[in-house]
């Protein structure tokens, strides 16, 4: 790198380590905590038709409970919640959403996308977010800074074994 040569060293960090030492002890009871989420992810993708399954909606279940979690729920209310949430049939859209395209820049030749190999590149196009979701992912993150202002401990330690 840089004309010059450099070597890796070994890391110090065991699995040992990290489980025992008291620095990383959040990141123990982070990982409890995405133990138990998992848990609870699967319970409900199990319960979901075959035609609504897909490894995404699995993800998004387990880090929903996970964020729940932290915020004190009981098991059983996550679960009850979720399955609300994503227990219900599917609703067909009629049209399809709109989509935001990306243009390239007109003018020469250099101006337009382009991968690394010098070949144009089609733009890049982005589903624009549902205001329902939105406005949810909005006052999702104000409820958490204000709750996070006042949390002086980790009540989700208890699930952390030693």
């Amino acid at each position: 790198m840089y004309g010059r040569y450099f070597m890796r060293t070994r890391s110090s960090l065991t699995g040992k380590r990290v489980k025992k030492d008291p620095a990383f002890r959040k990141t123990m009871l982070y990982a409890a905590l995405l133990g138990k989420a998992s848990r609870i992810g699967s319970k409900i993708y199990a319960a979901l038709p075959a035609e609504r399954k897909r490894h995404t909606l699995y993800r998004k279940l387990t880090g929903e409970a996970m964020t729940w979690l932290k915020y004190e729920w009981k098991e059983e209310e996550i679960i009850t919640y979720l399955l609300k949430q994503y227990g219900q049939p599917v609703i067909k859209l009629q049209q399809e959403p709109k989509v935001v395209a990306l243009r390239a820049p007109f003018g020469h030749k250099s101006q337009r996308l382009r991968d690394r190999k010098g070949r144009s590149v089609e733009p890049i196009k982005e589903k624009k977010l549902p205001l329902s979701l939105a406005l949810y992912r909005l006052h999702d993150r104000a409820f958490r800074r204000q709750y996070n202002q006042s949390l002086t401990t980790y009540p989700w330690s208890e699930y952390v074994m030693t």
